[in-house]
């Protein structure tokens, strides 16, 4: 019996680990963009060097409660980002690379401070991103 109560916790592990959300995988550090849930580049951090068409499938630090459950997504939850030598990145509103868009090829430590279509600004406003070579 205690065999099964450890092939049961891995086997809920395996199935909580396969859930719908998008992982991103190792970016090499000198490629992309870098952006943070926090101003100044303070906190929880994702690198992409690639396009990511939905921040609301990609597992990431910003609680969103419904009725009957909460989920962790990188949706709305950017305040800061960081762009590579030779990147740029172009943050949008929203998913699907529509709506209001940012463009962005240097590091911006609050987007606070960029004009947007949330309460005024780009800071905690987009959901998804494009990220390319210059």
């Amino acid at each position: 019996m205690p065999r099964l109560r450890v092939v049961v916790p891995c086997l809920a592990f395996l199935i909580v680990a396969c859930g719908s959300f998008e992982r991103l995988g190792p970016t090499p550090l000198d490629e992309g963009a870098i952006f943070y849930i926090h101003a100044d580049f303070i906190g929880s951090s994702q690198q992409v060097n690639a396009d990511v068409a939905d921040f609301g499938d990609v597992e990431g630090p910003c609680v969103v409660s419904s009725d009957d459950s909460a989920t962790a997504t990188w949706d709305n939850c950017i305040s800061s980002i960081r762009v590579l030598p030779g990147w740029r990145a172009t943050l949008y509103r929203d998913k699907d690379f529509k709506g209001a868009s940012l463009e962005v090829d240097e590091d911006l430590p609050n987007l606070k401070e960029m004009a947007g279509p949330c309460s005024g600004s780009f800071n905690d406003c987009a959901s998804s991103i494009r990220v390319s070579r210059r």
